[in-house]
């Protein structure tokens, strides 16, 4: 049986979704292909590091992020669960949870018509991609019935909801989620540090680089996942973990532009920002800003 690209019958709300629909979608249609250059399985995340793995082997600490998010989810392997990753991209995550769940049904949801596209037929193409049905709206009004799932992972797409503590992004977590299911997010949050002066401006032109509105708040959201009624709610800022992954950006970035001069795409504003934002990202991030990486788990209570 092949991997079924899913369309849902998302009715996606553009005023509501933090980054505006056309200006997300256009980015990520015309600079997602050059994710490639980061990652050759579409990971498109930074890396996690543990002591005594290679800091120069980029794809390994790619998905070594993947394996922390689904050991904080707390799945047995001898199981079948159910399991939504809310802004999907291309599906590297769930192929990486596959391997693992050979019984799960893995389920993403994206916003971008090139992600499903892309994202199914690398799906259909390896064995474990079987498993994962990918489908087409906004996270934040998805079509499924209440509880449908066991666990919840967001790796660096929480960013995208609206808000400083993505309230639409965690109540429809809440529902979707059955009473004991986890939920786990991977990002970039604002800690209470402020931003001075020319930082301001850095920080503003790094998201709209991205096509987000702005970063979640790491406080705010933890206090939102409270009121919204998760339990057990962890906080870990994790950044010494994903600066060796961080340390390729200036690597990556050179070896994309002399492929991309010799290239025939031509280089869009997109494909620009895309190149501008983790250049930026050092200058607003710990230690000299506020902005920290952190995976954020929690239970439905």
């Amino acid at each position: 049986m092949s991997a079924i690209a899913e369309i849902a019958p998302v009715t996606v709300r553009p005023a509501e979704h933090a980054a505006g629909s056309d200006s997300f979608q256009r980015y990520y249609e015309e600079a997602g292909p050059d994710y490639s250059s980061w990652s050759r399985a579409f990971n498109m995340h930074f890396g996690y590091f543990r002591w005594g793995m290679n800091p120069f082997d980029r794809e390994t600490m790619l998905e070594q992020m993947n394996l922390e998010v689904l050991d904080r989810l707390h799945l047995s392997p001898t199981e079948n669960p159910r399991v939504l990753d809310m802004g999907c991209g291309l599906g590297a995550t769930l192929r990486s949870f596959a391997r693992l769940l050979p019984n799960a049904d893995l389920r993403g949801i994206t916003l971008v018509p090139w992600q499903l596209e892309q994202g199914t037929r690398m799906n259909q193409e390896r064995p474990e991609g079987q498993q994962i049905k990918v489908s087409l709206g906004d996270y934040q009004h998805i079509s499924d019935p209440s509880a449908s799932f066991d666990a919840i992972c967001a790796i660096e797409s929480s960013c995208y909801g609206a808000g400083a503590s993505k309230p639409a992004f965690i109540r429809e977590a809440h529902r979707l989620l059955r009473s004991g299911g986890r939920i786990v997010v991977a990002d970039g949050f604002m800690g209470s540090r402020k931003l001075w002066g020319l930082q301001k401006a850095i920080y503003r032109r790094t998201c709209e680089c991205w096509a987000l509105d702005s970063f979640g708040e790491v406080d705010a959201f933890a206090a939102e996942l409270a009121h919204a009624g998760f339990r057990d709610v962890v906080v870990e800022r994790i950044q010494s973990r994903v600066t060796p992954s961080v340390l390729h950006i200036p690597w990556v970035t050179l070896r994309f532009l002399v492929t991309a001069a010799l290239g025939r795409r031509r280089m869009t504003r997109a494909r620009w920002n895309n190149v501008l934002a983790p250049l930026l990202l050092p200058l607003v991030s710990y230690p000299l800003g506020p902005l920290a990486y952190y995976i954020i788990s929690a239970t439905r209570a």
